[in-house]
This record gives C-alpha cells, sequence and structure tokens, in this order.
C-alpha cells in the first residue's frame, strides 16, 4: 500500500519540480532582459520614468536623441519575459479568482442565514412575551421525566459496580472502589427511594459488595502488617535499617492521586497501609476492621513465626542434616531469632502506624467525616505486644526447656498426661486412676495459684477463642531444646525489648497513642513514630520501659532459672548419687594427688552454668543462686561424709574430733598455720593436750584405728582444698561481669557476691581445716596411748638386757607407718608435713614425763627404754617425715641414767636443766635403786632401815637439783 501511493505521488511531485524550474526560468528571463537595457535607456528603470520624454529623444534624429533600435529590441525581449511569467502564474491568478469567488458566496449564504435567525429570534421573543398557561405544565412534566431518566441512568450504573470493584481491586485501587461503592450506597439507600421494593435486591448486593470489599481490605492491610507482601518482605526481612527510619519520609505526605502513582500502590508500604486505612474510613468500618485485626493477632503471630520457620530451615537445610552438632544449632538458632525478632519488631511498627492513622481518623480522607476529639480505637499496640510476648516466651520455653526437664519433674509433680494411654503395663484401672488424680491435682495447683498471680504473659494464648485448628504456641523445632541456647536466644530477646521499648513508651490507655516525649517545635498531628524517626530514633534518656522487658525478666526468673536449678540439680544428684561419688578420680589431680570422682564431675558442672550465667549478666534475679546452691549441697554431702567416717560404729564421735572442736586447739592450729612450726607453739599444743587427755589412759574406741576412714579423712580434705580453688575461680569469673555494671547497683550486687563468695568458700575452708586437724589430733593421740601403755604397762625392772623394744612401741611404729603411707597417696608433703610434724616432740614429751608410771626401773630397764627411742627414732626416719630431733632429748634424758646422781648434777650445772624438776627428781629415784626403792624414795617414802639411812643423803641431792633447776639457764658456750 505505501509503495503503491509512493508510485501514485512520484509524477505530480516531478510535474511540481519542473514547474517551478519554469517560473525559475522566467523570472531568469526577465531579469536578464533587464540587464540587457543599453545604459541610453536606464531611465526607463527609475519609478519616475517619464515615457513622453522618452518618446521625443527617439524622435530626435541628431547624435543627442534615442535608439529606436535598441528600444524596440529591449522592448521584445521584456514583452517576451512577461509572456513567460504571465504563462507560469496564471493559473494561480485563476485559482485566486475561485476561491474569492467561494467566499464571497459563503458570505453570502452566512449572511442569509444570521438574518433569518435574527428573525427567528424576534418571534420567539414575541412569543415569549405572550402570556401561556399551558407552559408551566410542560415544564414541570419535562422536568420529572428528566429526572426519572436520571434516576434510571444511575441504577444502571449502580448495577455495574461489581465490575468496577472486580476492576478496581484487582488495579489495587481500593480508595477509588471504596469511593464510589459508598457514593452508590449513599444513592440507593436515599429515603425517597426506600419505598421501592425493586431496589431490595440491588442494596442486598451493594451490601455483599461492601462485605467483601471491607474483607479484602483487612486481607491486604493482614498481608503488609504481617510481611506476607513483597513489597514488605523485602525491605522488613532481613534488613538492619528499621522501618521507623524510613517512615519520616512517607508519612504525612502530601495526599497524592493514584492516577499519580508510578508502578504497583504496593511499592510504597506504609503509603500503602494508609491508602486502605482511608478506605476503611471512607466504607465508616474502621472500627469493625481494627476488631477484626485485634482478633487475628495470636493467629497471625503464629503463622508469621511459621513462615520464618520454614525459611529458616529452607536457608540451613544443610546445617539442619547435621544431627546433634551443636554448632549448628546454635547457628540455625542465631539465624532464627534473628529474623524473627527483626520481623515481629516490624509488625509491632506496622502496628502502631495502623493505630496512629486510624486515631488521626483519616486525615487524608476527604471523604470521612471530620471529627474534632480521635476515636476510640479497638485495640492497642499493648494488645499486639502481648500476644508477640506470649509467642516469644513460648518459643523461648520451646528451646531453653528440655523435655527431660519435664520428664524429672513428673516424678515430684505428677506424671505427665501422655502417660495417661500407655496400656501396655498391668494393673490399668489402678495406673489411670492415679495419673488422672495426678493431673487433677496439678489443676487445681494451677487453679488455685491463678488468683494470686500478676498477668501473666500466656493469658492471651490460653483465651484464644480465633485460634486455628493447630495450637498457635505449636511451632516446628529447628534445634534440640539445650540450656545452652540462653546467652544467644535470650540475649537478642532482650536486645529486640529495647530496640521496641521506646515504640511500647508512646502506648497509654485505649487509643494507644500519647503526646508524651514530644520535642518543642515539633507538630502535635505528627505521629510518636514519626517523632521518634525525627529524632534518629535515639534511645530516650528515660529508664527502660519496666513492661518492655519485665516479661523476659519473669521468665528468666521464674522459669528458666527454675529449670536451670532443676537442670543442674539432676545433674548434681547423677554426678554425686554413684556408689564410686566419693571414690578418687586418678583422671583429676590437684597437687599430684586424685580427687573425688563426684568432685571431678561437679567442677564442671560449675564451670558450665557459671559461664552460662555469666553470660546472662545484663538480666537481674540471683542467678549465682544456682552455683551457691550446688556448691552448699555439695558441702553438706561433705560433712555428712566427714560425720559419718568420725562417728564409730557405736554411734560415738572420735576423741580427735572432740578435740578439734576445742577452740584452744583451733587457734593454735591457725596458728600454726600461718607461722609454721615454733617450740612455744609446740609445747603450748602439748599442754592442751594433756588438759583434754586429763591423766587418764585412752581407750582405744575413742581411737581411728581403721586406716581407711583416715584416708577419707585426708582426701575428702584434699578434694575441698581443690574445690576451694576452683570455687575462687568462678567467684572471680563472676565478680568481673558484677563490676561491667555500674553506679549503686553494681557496687551492691558485688558486695552481696563477696558476702555469699566468703560464706560459701569460708564454710569449704573450715571443713577442710578440720579434717587435716582430725588428722593431725589422731596421729598424736595413737602416739600417746601406744607410749602410754608402753610406759604404764612395760618392764623396765629386767635381769638381762632386752633384745626388743617394748611391743607396744612396735604397734606404734606399724601404726604410725600404716597411717603415713595410706596419707600420703592422698596428701600433698606440704600437708603430710603438717598432720605429721611434731610427733618426735611429742614422744619424747610422753617418755619423760610418763616416767611417773613406771613402778620399777633398773640399768637393763633403762637400756630397753634407750631401745625404744631408737626404734621410734628409726621409724619416723624411714617415713620421710621431716627430722625433727625431737626424740633425742628422750634419749639425752635417760643417757642420764648411767652418770649417777652426782654425774646429774654436774650435768645439769655445766649444761642447764633442759626437763622439769620433777622429771629429774625421778630420774634421781630411779638411779638410788635398781629395784624400785628410788621410785619409793622419790615420792618420799622409807621402807626399811637402809632406805631411812639412804633418805638423808637423797634429799641432799634433791635440795642441791632443786637449786640447779631454779637456776636461770647458763648460755651457750658457742
Amino acid at each position: 500500500m505505501y509503495r503503491s501511493q509512493q508510485s501514485r505521488n512520484a509524477p505530480s511531485a516531478s510535474g511540481m519540480d519542473d514547474a517551478n524550474e519554469r517560473k525559475e526560468l522566467a523570472l531568469q528571463q526577465a531579469e536578464d532582459a533587464l540587464w540587457k537595457i543599453p545604459r541610453s535607456l536606464e531611465g526607463i528603470k527609475r519609478k519616475d520614468f517619464n515615457p513622453v520624454q522618452l518618446a521625443l529623444q527617439m524622435m530626435d534624429t541628431s547624435s543627442l536623441g534615442k535608439s529606436y533600435d535598441e528600444f524596440h529590441e529591449s522592448y521584445e525581449r521584456l514583452n517576451m519575459s512577461l509572456d513567460g511569467i504571465v504563462d507560469e502564474y496564471y493559473a494561480g491568478f485563476n485559482d485566486s479568482i475561485l476561491t474569492f469567488s467561494g467566499l464571497q458566496e459563503r458570505i453570502q449564504d452566512a449572511s442569509g442565514s444570521v438574518n433569518s435567525v435574527k428573525g427567528g429570534l424576534q418571534r420567539v421573543r414575541r412569543m415569549i412575551l405572550e402570556e401561556r398557561g399551558s407552559l408551566d405544565q410542560l415544564y414541570a412534566k419535562s422536568t420529572q421525566l428528566g429526572a426519572i431518566v436520571a434516576i434510571l441512568k444511575r441504577l444502571e450504573e449502580a448495577k455495574r459496580i461489581r465490575e468496577e470493584l472486580a476492576t478496581y481491586t484487582k488495579e489495587k485501587r481500593f480508595l477509588t472502589a471504596a469511593g464510589k461503592l459508598v457514593e452508590d450506597m449513599q444513592f440507593v439507600f436515599d429515603p425517597q427511594l426506600t419505598p421501592i421494593e425493586a431496589l431490595s435486591g440491588l442494596r442486598q448486593q451493594l451490601e455483599s459488595d461492601k462485605a467483601e470489599l471491607l474483607q479484602r481490605i483487612i486481607d491486604e492491610l493482614h498481608s503488609h502488617i504481617y510481611l506476607k507482601s513483597p513489597y514488605c518482605e523485602r525491605r522488613m526481612g532481613d534488613d538492619d535499617i528499621r522501618p521507623g527510619r524510613q517512615r519520616i519520609r512517607r508519612a504525612r505526605k502530601a495526599r497524592r492521586t493514584e492516577s499519580d502513582d508510578e508502578g504497583s500502590p504496593e511499592a510504597d508500604s506504609f503509603a500503602y497501609v494508609e491508602m486502605l486505612l482511608e478506605s476503611l474510613a471512607t466504607l465508616e468500618s474502621t472500627s469493625t476492621a481494627l476488631q477484626e485485626i485485634k482478633s487475628a493477632i495470636s493467629r497471625e503471630l503464629s503463622r508469621l513465626i511459621d513462615g520464618v520457620v520454614a525459611e529458616v530451615e529452607e536457608r540451613n537445610r544443610a546445617l539442619l542434616s547435621k544431627a546433634g552438632a551443636g554448632e549448628a544449632d546454635s547457628e540455625v538458632l542465631h539465624d532464627f531469632a534473628r529474623i524473627l525478632f527483626a520481623r515481629i519488631e516490624a509488625v509491632l511498627e506496622y502496628h502502631e502506624y495502623v493505630l496512629d492513622v486510624a486515631g488521626h481518623g483519616g486525615e487524608r480522607n476527604s471523604l470521612a467525616p471530620q471529627s474534632p476529639t480521635r476515636p476510640s480505637l479497638a485495640y492497642t499496640l499493648s494488645d499486639v505486644w502481648e500476644a508477640a510476648k506470649t509467642e516469644v516466651l513460648a518459643l523461648l520455653r520451646d528451646y531453653l526447656v528440655t523435655d527431660d526437664a519435664q520428664a524429672g519433674a513428673d516424678t515430684a509433680h505428677g506424671a505427665g498426661m501422655r502417660d495417661l494411654f500407655h496400656m501396655e503395663r498391668g494393673n490399668v484401672g489402678g495406673m489411670v486412676e492415679t495419673l488422672y488424680a495426678q493431673v487433677e491435682a496439678q489443676f487445681q495447683d494451677l487453679t488455685a495459684s491463678a488468683p494470686d498471680r500478676k498477668r501473666e504473659l500466656t493469658a492471651p494464648a490460653v483465651i484464644d477463642e480465633y485460634a486455628d485448628a493447630q495450637n498457635s504456641l505449636q511451632h516446628k523445632l529447628l534445634a534440640t531444646p539445650d540450656i545452652e541456647h540462653a546467652p544467644e536466644l535470650l540475649g537478642m530477646a532482650l536486645e529486640f525489648t529495647r530496640r521496641v521499648a521506646p515504640m511500647l513508651a508512646g502506648t497509654s490507655g485505649a487509643s494507644g497513642v500519647t503526646s508524651a516525649g514530644m520535642s518543642p517545635g515539633m507538630s502535635p498531628g505528627l505521629s510518636p513514630a514519626v517523632r521518634r524517626s525525627v529524632g534518629g530514633d535515639i534511645p530516650p534518656s528515660s529508664p527502660l520501659p519496666t513492661d518492655a522487658d519485665e516479661f523476659l525478666q519473669s521468665f528468666f526468673t521464674k522459669t528458666f532459672l527454675t529449670h536451670a536449678e532443676s537442670q543442674a540439680a539432676r545433674q548434681f544428684e547423677s554426678v554425686t548419687s554413684a556408689s564410686d561419688a566419693f571414690e578418687t578420680d586418678p583422671n583429676t589431680r590437684f597437687g599430684g594427688r586424685p580427687v573425688f570422682r563426684s568432685a571431678a564431675a561437679l567442677v564442671p558442672l560449675l564451670n558450665r552454668f557459671g559461664s552460662l550465667l555469666n553470660s546472662l549478666g545484663k538480666f537481674r534475679g540471683a542467678n549465682w543462686g544456682i552455683l551457691l546452691e550446688l556448691a552448699s549441697r555439695y558441702y553438706d554431702m561433705c560433712l555428712t561424709l566427714f560425720r559419718d567416717t568420725v562417728r564409730s560404729p557405736e554411734g560415738q564421735t572420735y576423741l580427735s574430733v572432740r578435740w578439734a572442736e576445742s577452740l584452744d586447739m583451733m587457734q593454735l592450729f591457725d596458728r600454726r598455720m600461718r607461722l609454721g612450726v615454733r617450740d612455744a607453739d609446740a609445747q603450748r599444743e602439748i599442754k592442751q593436750e594433756e588438759a583434754l587427755k586429763t591423766d587418764r589412759s585412752l581407750n582405744p574406741y575413742e581411737l581411728i584405728f581403721d586406716v581407711k576412714r583416715l584416708a577419707v579423712i585426708a582426701q575428702l580434705h584434699h578434694t575441698l582444698e581443690w574445690l576451694i580453688v576452683q570455687l575462687d575461680k568462678v567467684a572471680s569469673d563472676r565478680a568481673n561481669v558484677l563490676r561491667q555494671h555500674e553506679g549503686a547497683m553494681g557496687a551492691a550486687l558485688l558486695k552481696r557476691h563477696e558476702a555469699d563468695r566468703v560464706r560459701v568458700v569460708g564454710r569449704f575452708q573450715s571443713l577442710a581445716v578440720q579434717c587435716v586437724m582430725v588428722l593431725r589430733i589422731e596421729v598424736r593421740v595413737h602416739c600417746m596411748h601406744y607410749l602410754d601403755l608402753a610406759v604404764r604397762e612395760g618392764d623396765y625392772c629386767l635381769d638381762r638386757d632386752a633384745v626388743e623394744p617394748e611391743p607396744y612401741i612396735h604397734a606404734l611404729n606399724a601404726d604410725i607407718s600404716a597411717i603415713e603411707e595410706k596419707l600420703a597417696s592422698c596428701l600433698p608433703p606440704s600437708k603430710l608435713t603438717l598432720v605429721f610434724a611434731g610427733i618426735s616432740v611429742l614422744m619424747a614429751h610422753i617418755l619423760t614425763t610418763n616416767t611417773r608410771h613406771i613402778r620399777e626401773f633398773n640399768r637393763a630397764g633403762n637400756a630397753k627404754m634407750l631401745r625404744n627411742i631408737l626404734a621410734l627414732q628409726q621409724n619416723l626416719s624411714n617415713i620421710a617425715l621431716p627430722e625433727e630431733g625431737g626424740l633425742d632429748a628422750a634419749r639425752k634424758f635417760y643417757e642420764l641414767y648411767d652418770l649417777g646422781v652426782d654425774g646429774i648434777l654436774r650435768h645439769i650445772s655445766e649444761h642447764g636443766a633442759e626437763f622439769s624438776f620433777d622429771v629429774y627428781r625421778r630420774m634421781v629415784g630411779f638411779v638410788y635403786s635398781g629395784s624400785g626403792q628410788g621410785a619409793a624414795l622419790s615420792e618420799g617414802r622409807a621402807n626399811s632401815l637402809m632406805e631411812a639411812s639412804q633418805s638423808d643423803q637423797y634429799e641432799a641431792h634433791i635440795r642441791q637439783l632443786q637449786k640447779l633447776v631454779e637456776k636461770p639457764p647458763i648460755p651457750s658456750r658457742s
């Protein structure tokens, strides 16, 4: 078609070009003719040319005249060029003439029409000026018929509203659809049209259309509030930017018409939500919609969480395939909590925006009726927060409270409901009755405690009449429940509450809006979220609102800590109730010595819970109490073990324990531990022991002869020493966490913690000291017991020298060796030295002071006594104890026997008194008589005439002895 048209136009275009060329040629010829006019005839070109003068000049035949031939030639050339111009331009002149003729005819026709109209107007004027009564009736009838036609047309338009609404809703133009529907309903429901029964079907249709449009708007609101729309998903899904920071750029903007919007109306999610709310205000259904939104909060939040679970499960499918991987669980939970809390925060932002726009009565909606007061809202942000808290608490419980905790609780609080349907065991009827009784008791307990509780966060979940078939609080778990998830989940939950705290601080009463916190100069019409956005989302200077994180604090205190305590208690029971709990663990050593298996398992438990609770230092509560409870319970077990060990089968407490409880003995032992061994303290300890012994023989049942008991006490002491070190480490870590708290509260917490540490560690320290005191005293009373028997019951008046020492000395050596050998495997050398230190001094003291119990004594008996001392010295040197040389004093004392009385006195005079007067006096008595007379003389008795004659000499020696002993000591010659 294009080619044919081009072919038809081609000749006309070519002809036009030829005509133009000819015209140009004609004009060129005319110009050439003008240029060829001779100079003599130049005057004809001027405007003031005078032809008469030229004619006269041509008639002049003289040389001054003009040439006629030149004039004629020029004339012919000009005439020919003019003919060519006329030939080329006559068609245009002809057309112009015809056009002028046509215009003239039309002007004439128009003039005739104007005259005709003028005549008609004049006739109408005359007719109007005439009086006619029938015109009024015709006018009224015409008006009525016009109104009827308009109504019919309007009704026809109303019948097509459903198709128009479908188009508008498909294009997301809900405000236009609401306005159109309201206009049609206002027309159809006009009181003047009420009598028309034929419109009842149309009215029902419009009501149905309104309900459908209202539900569609509510669904759209839910789609954006709960982040179902992709337009809000890509903004609030995983972004670090909070919606509140973006909202100031779109909230309270000048109203834009839908025709000006580019792309989808949903592209600006918050503007789209505001448009939906304006649509609700246009339909006068804001309250109904808000009530519907309120009723769906719990259900929609549950679905939101299910969606997040599915999304995280899809994103972390590879990690989830690693069954039982702790790090994988932690990573998945971190991803889940991060996305979940971000989206719940976004949901709160949307609800706040909805309430804010609804609270202002739809200020942008010109169709909605304006009211000077804000409307009453069907719900507040607090309602959304309560539902969010319920879901958060349910998730925290699902991931932090393990099933074994519930199983463990069944023992104390009754079996679970699942056990009601396990019927394979015998006595089914009795079992069912028992289980139902237990469940009923639990229900009664919960019912009885409900009035005393504050409003619990789980209340919305319990009273959820809109919940679907699936329990709104049951969601698929992405990780195995474990208390170790607490730092991750609780920390992120706490951070989430701190982020939403400023938002919740603006809620009050039924309206859910307030002007509190408005900066000077801010418009009161701005929403709280906009005012926060203007401030750059700076956290308020006031403390965190109590209700923002109070539910987490309550969960931490009432649920988490309770569960942690129960789990710690179960693990504590598992490590302490074993049959080998108080046997040594060769893999755990302290100072090269093993500790109890239970303690070796307890310390990792303390470290685990200590690290866990320290990571939750931002939470208030006595979380240190878990560790205190574990330590206290283990102390009680150690104390019970100690008491059982130091109690005889007959139920009597052994002598060493009673002595260890003496205040004087405690002070002496404490001094020895602080200052070491000192001679004065050693003599003071001996005197205190003699005071407690009360110059009597010790009964065997008062002593611990079972070396295993002593080993248990030693092992208990060593374990307690190790636990004290470990408890100090745990307490130090806890103190470092508490030091991060500032202000008076931090100082008070640190002071209380230090007091608790001193109290708990002090109890362990006290028991550890008591253990080592009992061991030391037990060793010493063993020495007292055997040496006392060796002196009291030994025979020291012999006919010949004894080959062996006293049997009791053998028994003491065997006893001491067995005790040392057993304790050496339980105690480090320093503590072993503390147990055995000073026993040689004690032995020497007993062997010298107990001579009053020797009935007969002679030279052979003295040799036997020296053999006893030598046997004791050799035994002490064999058991690798520090060399004290205490028995050298006893040896020197009995060696005085061979010096005689004069030798004894001379020795005292030269070297000074090393023993008491009574001890020297008894040795002098031994020398006076080898058959017992000396003992009698030492007591001041004379049994024969010979004894009487010796008495004077004896008394003289005693007086001289007394003078020497009472003299001040002789300084050493060195």
